[in-house]
């Protein structure tokens, strides 16, 4: 393998977008000439749903909003539009490198899968790992140790070759990224009719929510996680609790969920499914996920209340904190590090403030919160399923 190569795929310009994985295909696809929004690809991989999961490795527990594992997200979008494409995973660094190189050295953008604590843009603390984060890699630049990347911010950004090794090979959980990457094989000449694809996709997805394999997922599971949240302050103690509560908030409104756990999103999809599949019945659904999407952020909001000062201060920050990487990617590195700074002593009285206070409002309304989440999602899934 040669070194001191430079790869940039030519005339590469797609940058910005809502969903970590939405937004890389949706990039790669419109570099291709394949034109399709992002809201119709999240309906295609799956769509909305519920996980809660927790295992002995991870501090706190994860709280995912959408349907389907990383893996099976990206190749079925991939399916039900036409493009074939795999997911490429190895053990070797070396090789997997190697194997990205290939890919550009064919003028391919790359779509892989990463940590985003090695993603140095992102400004995050070293132990907030996340390995499911997708990002497009369509230039290596090896002369200048630079890899250039396409992400959720609408600027383009880079990161040291090292940094992306790191981020590739990640074992931490969740969703340990393990150098892998989605293979993309053909291209269709254009995108065919998506009937057939949305009614298998929607089909899944209200077969996951309301008839889910495992208790943790689906309506079961959002029934499970209020019947956990009262124990939360016995089960996590100390910055595991706040990490709690605090991971609640970013996992429903800033963390790539476009904002109300991916519903709002998931609305826009049904409207554009309702003309090609000819049911308009899927606009007053859409309606329904926009309201049950208002109560995901108040779910978001109730986990660092208005009531507690430090808790709703940290909500704001963090907030400013992602519009300013959205908004100006590493031009804005400067201002998030000062942020930070700032987070850092706020989250330390908050571990502080959150031993001394009764825990039991808190809990209790944010139970009451997912248990009417809960009632709302069942009814329309029931019907959703019916049409």
């Amino acid at each position: 393998m040669k070194e001191n190569e430079k790869l940039i795929v030519q005339g590469f310009n797609q940058f910005g977008g809502k969903h970590c994985q939405t937004t890389a295909l949706k990039n790669i696809f419109a570099y291709c000439g394949l034109h399709i929004s992002e809201e119709m690809l999240l309906g295609l991989g799956g769509g909305i749903g519920f996980i809660y999961w927790y295992m002995k490795r991870m501090k706190v527990p994860f709280i995912g909003c959408r349907n389907g594992k990383v893996d099976e997200f990206s190749l079925n979008i991939c399916r039900r539009i036409g493009v074939d494409a795999e997911i490429v995973q190895t053990n070797s660094e070396n090789k997997s490198y190697y194997e990205l190189k290939e890919l550009l050295k064919q003028g391919k953008p790359v779509n892989i899968f990463v940590d985003m604590v090695y993603l140095p843009y992102f400004a995050l603390p070293e132990d907030a790992h996340f390995g499911g984060h997708a990002i497009v890699v369509y230039g290596i630049d090896e002369i200048n140790n630079k890899a250039y990347i396409s992400d959720r911010s609408k600027k383009p950004l880079t990161i040291t070759i090292e940094d992306l090794k790191k981020a590739r090979s990640s074992k931490h959980p969740p969703f340990a990224s393990k150098n892998k990457l989605l293979k993309i094989r053909k291209y269709p000449l254009k995108i065919g009719n998506l009937d057939k694809a949305i009614k298998e996709s929607i089909r899944g997805c209200c077969q996951n929510m309301l008839n889910p394999p495992i208790r943790n997922i689906g309506l079961s599971g959002m029934k499970k996680w209020a019947d956990i949240i009262p124990k939360w302050s016995e089960q996590f103690k100390d910055n595991n609790f706040f990490g709690c509560l605090f991971n609640t908030f970013i996992y429903i409104e800033i963390g790539g969920t476009g904002g109300n756990a991916f519903r709002p999103m998931y609305a826009k999809f049904l409207e554009e499914a309702s003309s090609i599949i000819n049911k308009p019945e899927l606009n007053e659904i859409a309606e329904l996920f926009r309201k049950s999407g208002k109560i995901w952020t108040e779910i978001a909001v109730a986990a660092l209340p208005d009531s507690w000062p430090v808790l709703r201060k940290i909500r704001e920050l963090t907030i400013e904190k992602n519009r300013i990487f959205e908004e100006y990617g590493q031009d804005g590195l400067e201002k998030m590090r000062k942020i930070n700074i700032e987070l850092d002593d706020l989250i330390k009285k908050a571990g502080e403030d959150l031993q001394k206070k009764n825990l039991t409002p808190l809990l209790t309304n944010l139970q009451q919160k997912i248990l009417e989440c809960y009632e709302i999602e069942k009814k329309t899934f029931q019907t959703l399923s019916n049409i």
